[in-house]
């Protein structure tokens, strides 16, 4: 009950702002003591997460990629959207920077009477398939095929997108194919 009654002569003597507008400093400062009083009163935020938190990237690939080896990597090499600076444009993979559910999906594009078998991976280990087949449509036909996998992460632990079956004979560049992910 003490605790509530000085929350509340403290929340009060906060609330009540000067008579000139604040300044975007003032008000981030006022934020910080609210959050530090509250923290000092042992409340936690269950609410919204802190920017800092949020872990998404965006990746597209831009040009043709043809005939790779066996577990080559696909390096999806544009990136729209990296927030948390985890996916690497160099090496394709995503790291993981925190513990964590993380959601990921990607689509391949090829043409007929090509093919290109993917899968996503954890430190190596495959997850899930993609499986685009364009063989029997004839000439002419560009088939698009998306897959999506929730994977649970270590901090440190790495993800990325291979080539499943030898060669990977065709994938679209042109911002047609991607790889995107998001830490829940």
């Amino acid at each position: 009950m003490i605790k509530s009654v000085r929350f509340l002569l403290l929340s009060l003597l906060l609330l009540v702002p000067g008579t000139a507008p604040e300044t975007p400093q003032q008000v981030v400062t006022r934020y910080n003591n609210y959050k530090a009083i509250c923290n000092g009163l042992g409340y936690e935020n269950s609410g919204c997460k802190d920017a800092a938190d949020t872990i998404a990237f965006q990746s597209t690939l831009t040009k043709t990629l043809l005939n790779m080896k066996l577990h080559e990597t696909v390096v999806f090499d544009k990136v729209s959207l990296n927030e948390g600076n985890a996916y690497s444009t160099a090496t394709g993979k995503f790291t993981a920077p925190l513990d964590g559910i993380y959601s990921f999906t990607w689509t391949t594009l090829t043409e007929a009477p090509k093919f290109f078998l993917t899968e996503i991976v954890r430190n190596g280990q495959p997850i899930a398939y993609n499986h685009n087949d364009a063989r029997g449509i004839g000439s002419g036909g560009y088939p698009m095929s998306s897959s999506h996998a929730y994977i649970k992460m270590k901090k440190g632990d790495k993800v990325w997108i291979r080539v499943n079956r030898n060669p990977g004979q065709y994938i679209q560049g042109g911002n047609w194919c991607n790889f995107s992910g998001i830490k829940f």
